[in-house]
Protein backbone atom coordinates (compact mmCIF):
# COMPACT_ATOMS: atom_id res chain seq x y z
CA UNK A 1 0.00 0.00 0.00
CA UNK A 2 1.36 3.28 -0.87
CA UNK A 3 1.94 5.70 2.26
CA UNK A 4 0.10 9.22 0.83
CA UNK A 5 2.67 11.02 3.21
CA UNK A 6 5.50 10.64 1.34
CA UNK A 7 4.45 8.43 -1.74
CA UNK A 8 6.89 5.14 -0.30
CA UNK A 9 5.09 1.82 0.03
CA UNK A 10 4.87 0.67 3.61
CA UNK A 11 6.99 -2.88 4.46
CA UNK A 12 4.08 -4.83 4.10
CA UNK A 13 4.40 -3.78 0.62
CA UNK A 14 7.71 -5.47 -0.51
CA UNK A 15 9.72 -1.94 0.97
CA UNK A 16 12.26 -2.28 3.22
CA UNK A 17 13.83 0.53 5.66
CA UNK A 18 16.72 0.71 3.79
CA UNK A 19 15.16 0.55 0.37
CA UNK A 20 12.02 1.98 0.05
CA UNK A 21 9.48 1.34 -3.11
CA UNK A 22 8.71 3.60 -5.83
CA UNK A 23 6.46 6.75 -5.10
CA UNK A 24 3.90 4.75 -7.44
CA UNK A 25 3.75 0.96 -8.78
CA UNK A 26 5.30 0.23 -12.43
CA UNK A 27 2.66 2.04 -15.30
CA UNK A 28 0.74 3.97 -12.54
CA UNK A 29 0.70 7.88 -13.03
CA UNK A 30 2.94 10.09 -10.73
CA UNK A 31 0.62 12.72 -10.47
CA UNK A 32 -1.92 10.16 -8.51
CA UNK A 33 0.72 9.64 -6.10
CA UNK A 34 1.22 13.67 -5.59
CA UNK A 35 -2.19 14.38 -5.79
CA UNK A 36 -2.71 11.74 -2.87
CA UNK A 37 -0.09 13.25 -0.82
CA UNK A 38 -1.60 16.65 -1.14
CA UNK A 39 -4.69 15.63 0.15
CA UNK A 40 -3.34 14.19 2.85
CA UNK A 41 -1.55 16.71 4.08
CA UNK A 42 -4.58 19.34 3.29
CA UNK A 43 -6.45 16.77 5.53
CA UNK A 44 -4.09 16.94 8.31
CA UNK A 45 -4.48 20.80 9.86
CA UNK A 46 -8.61 21.25 9.91
CA UNK A 47 -9.35 20.74 13.67
CA UNK A 48 -12.08 18.73 14.94
CA UNK A 49 -13.60 21.24 17.01
CA UNK A 50 -16.60 23.03 16.37
CA UNK A 51 -16.73 26.31 13.99
CA UNK A 52 -19.82 28.17 15.05
CA UNK A 53 -19.59 31.34 16.10
CA UNK A 54 -20.68 30.66 19.63
CA UNK A 55 -17.47 28.43 20.41
CA UNK A 56 -14.70 30.41 18.43
CA UNK A 57 -15.93 33.12 20.92
CA UNK A 58 -15.67 30.93 23.88
CA UNK A 59 -12.20 29.48 22.25
CA UNK A 60 -10.78 33.41 21.80
CA UNK A 61 -11.76 34.43 25.56
CA UNK A 62 -9.83 31.41 27.19
CA UNK A 63 -7.48 32.34 24.78
CA UNK A 64 -7.49 35.89 25.66
CA UNK A 65 -7.09 35.31 28.76
CA UNK A 66 -4.28 32.79 28.49
CA UNK A 67 -2.10 35.15 26.88
CA UNK A 68 -3.02 37.37 29.64
CA UNK A 69 -2.13 35.25 32.42
CA UNK A 70 1.18 34.47 30.46
CA UNK A 71 2.19 38.43 29.88
CA UNK A 72 2.42 38.69 33.95
CA UNK A 73 4.36 35.56 34.60
CA UNK A 74 8.02 35.35 34.51
CA UNK A 75 8.17 31.19 34.10
CA UNK A 76 5.15 30.46 32.47
CA UNK A 77 3.11 27.72 34.01
CA UNK A 78 3.15 24.05 32.54
CA UNK A 79 5.85 25.07 30.12
CA UNK A 80 7.41 21.54 29.26
CA UNK A 81 10.69 22.55 27.45
CA UNK A 82 11.34 24.45 30.95
CA UNK A 83 11.44 20.93 32.71
CA UNK A 84 14.34 19.17 33.27
CA UNK A 85 14.76 15.81 35.31
CA UNK A 86 18.24 17.56 36.30
CA UNK A 87 18.22 20.53 38.64
CA UNK A 88 20.72 22.46 36.93
CA UNK A 89 19.54 22.02 33.43
CA UNK A 90 15.90 23.15 34.90
CA UNK A 91 17.08 26.33 35.84
CA UNK A 92 19.71 26.97 33.40
CA UNK A 93 16.61 26.64 31.07
CA UNK A 94 14.45 29.33 33.31
CA UNK A 95 17.22 31.68 33.54
CA UNK A 96 17.73 32.07 29.49
CA UNK A 97 14.12 31.77 29.23
CA UNK A 98 14.31 35.26 32.43
CA UNK A 99 16.98 36.75 30.44
CA UNK A 100 14.81 36.63 27.15
CA UNK A 101 11.52 37.15 28.07
CA UNK A 102 11.78 40.68 27.70
CA UNK A 103 11.15 40.35 24.38
CA UNK A 104 8.11 38.04 24.01
CA UNK A 105 6.04 39.77 26.75
CA UNK A 106 4.92 42.27 24.15
CA UNK A 107 3.89 39.28 21.96
CA UNK A 108 1.89 37.89 24.51
CA UNK A 109 -0.10 41.17 24.94
CA UNK A 110 -0.50 41.87 21.40
CA UNK A 111 -1.42 38.48 20.44
CA UNK A 112 -3.87 38.49 23.84
CA UNK A 113 -5.28 42.25 22.25
CA UNK A 114 -5.62 40.59 18.95
CA UNK A 115 -7.89 38.04 20.20
CA UNK A 116 -10.21 40.31 22.11
CA UNK A 117 -10.76 42.51 18.89
CA UNK A 118 -11.52 38.94 16.93
CA UNK A 119 -13.87 37.52 20.00
CA UNK A 120 -15.25 40.96 19.28
CA UNK A 121 -16.08 40.04 16.18
CA UNK A 122 -17.57 37.07 17.03
CA UNK A 123 -19.76 38.19 19.13
CA UNK A 124 -21.18 41.00 16.58
CA UNK A 125 -21.68 37.87 14.38
CA UNK A 126 -24.03 35.94 16.81
CA UNK A 127 -25.64 38.99 17.28
CA UNK A 128 -26.30 39.19 13.30
CA UNK A 129 -27.10 35.39 13.00
CA UNK A 130 -29.36 36.23 15.57
CA UNK A 131 -31.01 38.96 14.10
CA UNK A 132 -31.04 37.10 10.67
CA UNK A 133 -33.06 34.40 11.96
CA UNK A 134 -35.27 36.82 13.53
CA UNK A 135 -35.97 38.57 10.20
CA UNK A 136 -36.13 35.48 8.44
CA UNK A 137 -38.97 34.56 10.48
CA UNK A 138 -40.87 37.59 10.49
CA UNK A 139 -40.80 37.36 6.25
CA UNK A 140 -41.93 34.06 6.24
CA UNK A 141 -44.55 34.98 8.48
CA UNK A 142 -45.69 38.13 6.50
CA UNK A 143 -45.24 35.97 3.16
CA UNK A 144 -47.68 33.62 5.02
CA UNK A 145 -50.50 35.90 6.07
CA UNK A 146 -50.17 37.15 2.35
CA UNK A 147 -51.05 34.25 0.78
Amino acid sequence: MIDPRDGTEDAAGGATPDEPALAAPEGADEAVATLAREVYWAGEGGSGLPADARSLRERLDAFTYQMRADQRQAVPVGESFLGSNAGWKRGLKQFVWRLTRFSTMRYDRLLAELAEMNGELARRLVATEEELSRLRRLLDDSDGDQR
